[in-house]
């Protein structure tokens, strides 16, 4: 099927009470799931991690983001820089893990390359024409820094993360983010596809008292809000009186396309949701807790966390398996509850339209 064909069956022109969700086959699809990857992963600010994994000059960290390999560098120089984890003779990957380094070595032929991505040595190599050293470093590939966490972007970028999304600071400070202690990365592999968690995490909180008992106990449900933003939503909810863990409140923020921000109490944590098929993603937690926060209170949290992820983790594949299903191909929103949801199905859709130049049928019948 091709992409016009898919983004035919959505109207981003309705409002939430007669909208329908997209078709199951933007969820199911492999042929979908490529175009996402061309119009939306490669060309899209993507965060990596905390920037506090890089401290002294020769740290680095690998990560694998939607099937590119990336290593991020701190260089003699202080300076923090990305790069496609590929060697530049016959491809293998120069580091795994994370760790201290003077030279980046390929473990295939022993390439070596410095921290600032330029090719130290290519041993053996003897009389190569056409051959400059200069021209054979590392690619590197744009990355920022914002609130202490790490974003890069495959392509070329035209606007700075701060950009991207007006207004976030309103909602989380970089200077607030900065100030937390990165404590952990977690993950886990769900068997769906990566939009069935993002619309789970979007729903306004219409889950929560079904699926999270332990968590809507803490929360004043009556109270929860659902913000539109540019490029980005905001949840925020406040807690129920004395809850420990939670503060005064939750705020959760979506920030288009894959990432989403959790700040409640003393804790942040980060939710990256990579796809790796169309019906399988890898969900990524990073954990921050305020410098006071004492060990007891750490494992208590990071326990209470997990159990809300093997919940939702079922709830995912329980959805995906219906997705399948003959007896479904599209749903509706709950109006003044749902809105997140339809905000990041219309843009999915304005990206890809955008970036494939469709125009919808509705479309043209106006004009």
């Amino acid at each position: 099927m091709s992409l016009s064909s898919f983004l035919a069956q959505f109207d981003p022109a309705q409002e939430i009470e007669y909208s329908w969700t997209p078709p199951s086959s933007w969820y199911i699809e492999k042929d979908f799931l490529r175009a996402e990857i061309e119009h939306l992963f490669n060309n899209h600010w993507l965060y990596l991690g905390s920037a506090q994994e890089l401290k002294q000059p020769g740290d680095f960290v690998t990560y694998q983001v939607v099937n590119q390999p990336v290593v991020v560098t701190r260089g003699q120089d202080d300076r923090i820089r990305a790069f496609y984890n590929v060697c530049r003779h016959h491809a293998a990957c120069v580091a795994s893990g994370k760790g201290n380094t003077e030279v980046l070595t390929c473990p295939y032929h022993g390439w070596a390359y410095r921290l600032d991505g330029s090719l130290r040595k290519a041993p053996r190599l003897g009389k190569l024409e056409n051959f400059n050293a200069k021209e054979f470093g590392l690619v590197e590939i744009a990355l920022e820094i914002w609130g202490g966490l790490m974003f890069c972007h495959f392509g070329a970028p035209t606007q700075s993360v701060a950009q991207l999304y007006p207004g976030l600071g309103d909602f989380l400070q970089p200077a607030d983010l900065e100030s937390l202690n990165f404590e952990v990365r977690r993950e886990y592999t769900l068997e769906c596809n990566w939009k069935v968690f993002v619309d789970n995490y979007l729903d306004g909180g219409y889950h929560v008292e079904y699926l999270h008992p332990d968590l809507a106990a803490g929360l004043d449900l009556d109270n929860y809000e659902t913000l539109i933003r540019t490029n980005f939503s905001i949840q925020q909810c406040k807690s129920a009186e004395n809850d420990a863990r939670l503060g005064r409140g939750a705020v959760y923020a979506f920030l288009y396309p894959n990432v989403m921000f959790n700040r409640y109490g003393d804790i942040l944590d980060i939710n990256l949701v990579l796809p790796q098929g169309p019906d399988r993603c890898l969900v990524i937690f990073d954990y921050f807790f305020a410098p006071h926060c004492s060990r007891e209170f750490i494992e208590k949290s990071l326990q209470s966390s997990h159990q809300v992820q093997l919940e939702d983790v079922g709830i995912c594949e329980s959805v995906q398996r219906g997705l399948k299903s003959r007896g479904y191909d599209k749903g509706r929103y709950a109006p003044r509850i749902e809105l997140g949801e339809l905000h990041f199905a219309k843009m999915l859709y304005s990206t890809l339209a955008e970036g494939s130049g469709f125009i919808h049928p509705n479309q043209l019948s106006h004009q």
